[in-house]
């Protein structure tokens, strides 16, 4: 029997197979979603131990010689538009500040504007999700179920999820779940008060639910009771001691396209170290680090490669291969009808896991001289932007160019 999951969209999902002029919600990205949850789920339990975290994902969601214990479809679509002028950029603020969480990748610029370079699902869209759980593995049924909550509650659905884009909440269920015991409200999205008293991101609703589920799995795999992990994880791990959460204080957002706003001037004001009379704010790092002689690079920990003019980029990379380090710092506009907060959050791993990650400065596809980004960057950053906002304070400054 099919279980249903009532969805909407909170805000704009940047979601399609590959035609951009198309937009859809897709259940492959749902399941990415959930492994990469289910990873943060288990990560208390095996530690470092990648082969065990392996063996209870496979066990959970599937292999390719296993199927999972959960089917997911969608029947009916929403539907998606493609617009490349769309209400939610028409404000001149909404324009700017959503425009530069957007990003190259998913915007044009001309005529002094933002505009969409693809298609969305909008927000406030319903839709339902199908969920059927096969087999007698209750255990796995019930961390296949925790890790799309926490997917939901705090990921999104295609792109640009950690600046707030793919947000989607759940409304309601109908039908059978795992186990005795569990309400058909308990898969609903948390409203406002469940994130604005996070600190930290730790198992909670269906995922505190499951952690005994979970804990029956890694035992059979060889994990066996709490890890506490001495330094920094080597990737994203539920923690109290190596995540940071947060609403930002003051005046609340009277909408999600508000919230968005406010999350993409702050981090351009935070990103950008100096003023220029001409061009307001710049980082550091085009004068000091790639023209000139400095090799540290701090703000390159929120995220990489990073793209300048005249064919610089910075990259990670691990012998010749040029690899990607997603940002640790995670945006989603909370709430509804006219009140929303901004939630930031944030996983304390190590920033290069990998022994052999180094990262440099290259033009026109050849290597040049190596910079220090670490760890510890990162963490001093998101904690700069997580506490700075919790109190209510900005990092925005008079812009030169107004003075």
């Amino acid at each position: 029997m099919w279980s249903t999951l009532h969805l909407q969209t909170m805000t704009p999902v940047f979601n399609s197979d590959g035609d951009l002029r198309q937009a859809e919600i897709r259940v492959p990205s749902l399941r990415g979603g959930m492994r990469v949850w289910l990873r943060a789920m288990a990560g208390v339990l095996v530690g470092d131990q990648l082969h065990r975290l392996r063996k209870i994902e496979d066990r959970v969601l599937g292999a390719t010689d296993h199927a999972s214990p959960i089917r997911l479809r969608i029947c009916r679509q929403p539907d998606g538009v493609y617009r490349p002028s769309p209400d939610f950029l028409a404000d001149p603020v909404h324009n700017k500040w959503i425009g530069y969480l957007l990003g190259p990748g998913l915007t044009t610029r001309s005529d002094g504007a933002t505009h969409l370079a693809r298609a969305y699902v909008p927000a406030g869209k319903d839709f339902k999700l199908q969920v059927r759980l096969v087999g007698d593995d209750h255990d796995a049924q019930q961390c296949a179920l925790a890790a799309l909550w926490l997917s939901l509650t705090y990921g999104g659905i295609g792109a640009r999820t950690r600046r707030g884009f793919g947000a989607v909440r759940i409304t309601g269920t109908e039908g059978p779940l795992p186990e005795k015991g569990w309400l058909a409200t308990d898969l609903n999205t948390p409203d406002l008060d469940h994130y604005s008293r996070a600190r930290y991101l730790w198992p909670s609703g269906p995922a505190e639910a499951a952690m005994l589920a979970l804990s029956r799995i890694a035992a059979k795999v060889g994990a066996t009771g709490i890890h506490h992990w001495d330094s920094a994880p080597t990737y994203p791990v539920l923690s109290k001691k190596y995540t940071l959460a947060a609403v930002n204080g003051g005046e609340a957002s009277r909408s999600w396209q508000d919230a968005l706003a406010l999350a993409g001037r702050e981090l351009r004001y935070f990103r950008a170290e100096v003023d220029d009379e001409k061009r307001g704010p710049k980082t550091l790092g085009w004068e000091e680090v790639i023209k000139g002689d400095e090799v540290e690079l701090p703000m390159a920990a929120l995220g990489l490669p990073l793209i300048y003019d005249k064919g610089n980029e910075v990259h990670v990379s691990e012998g010749e291969e040029k690899l990607r380090r997603a940002s640790p710092l995670w945006l989603r506009p909370v709430g509804a009808d006219h009140s929303w907060r901004l939630f930031s959050f944030a996983f304390l791993n190590k920033f290069l896991p990998g022994k052999d990650q180094k990262v440099h400065v290259w033009k026109d596809r050849q290597r040049g001289k190596e910079l220090t980004v670490n760890t510890e960057h990162a963490h001093v950053l998101v904690k700069k932007w997580i506490d700075t906002l919790a109190r209510g304070d900005t990092f925005m400054r008079e812009d030169p160019r107004f003075r």
